[in-house]
């Protein structure tokens, strides 16, 4: 045990310096996307709604928590110090992109509430995916290296009606080994390729 926990430590000690680490671009972890759509063009927004953020105890860029091998923790934030409703959308962006289908952006504010951010994406006429962060963070530390996510995708048509309204959760484990923001971008692609594999996110889409 004792041994772990130096090693940990070390670790981590690697992990906060890893500033000096090559960071993945967004098209290097863009999701796959490979739903069949007859959509060439669709709208996207991202809202965060962590209630940390909404209340300003921590900024639009927080990602997560590293700790010392002491407790310590440190705050940390999206590598490019970009909103992590603006994080995850460039990498959405790319992925779809990839797909054939580009992804109109639609920038929101934490304090911007589901319905006005509907209205939004609504103008445009087009198809629209709206997800709203209620957690997205990290916690890595010598006793636990976790990630939580809970969130809600909706599908909008291009009348501005809401098609579905389904929730993701869960929580994934963070490799050993490489720089954090790298880790949890890999983790980021896996979580989005799940949920637009979905059947009742992908019948909602294709309707």
């Amino acid at each position: 045990m004792l041994k772990r926990i130096i090693c940990i430590s070390v670790g981590i000690s690697v992990l906060l310096l890893s500033g000096c680490a090559k960071i993945l671009t967004a098209e290097e972890t863009a999701p796959e996307i490979n739903m069949v759509s007859n959509q060439n063009a669709m709208s996207l927004a991202v809202l965060d709604k962590r209630e940390y953020v909404v209340n300003d105890d921590k900024t639009p860029a927080f990602e997560g928590i590293i700790r010392s091998s002491l407790g310590i923790p440190y705050t940390y934030t999206t590598p490019t110090q970009e909103a992590m409703s603006v994080y995850l959308s460039n990498r959405l962006s790319a992925g779809f992109d990839n797909h054939g289908i580009k992804l109109n952006v639609v920038e929101t504010e934490p304090k911007m509430s589901v319905n006005s951010v509907v209205d939004d994406l609504s103008k445009d006429g087009l198809k629209s995916i709206l997800i709203v962060l209620n957690e997205w963070k990290y916690d890595f530390h010598a006793f636990s290296d976790n990630s939580w996510y809970d969130m809600d995708v909706i599908i909008i048509d291009d009348l501005g009606n809401k098609k579905i309204v389904k929730n993701f959760k869960g929580e994934n484990d963070i490799p050993d080994g490489g720089a954090i923001s790298n880790e949890m971008q890999m983790i980021y692609k896996q979580r989005f390729e799940n949920t637009f594999t979905d059947s009742e996110i992908i019948d909602a889409l294709s309707q």
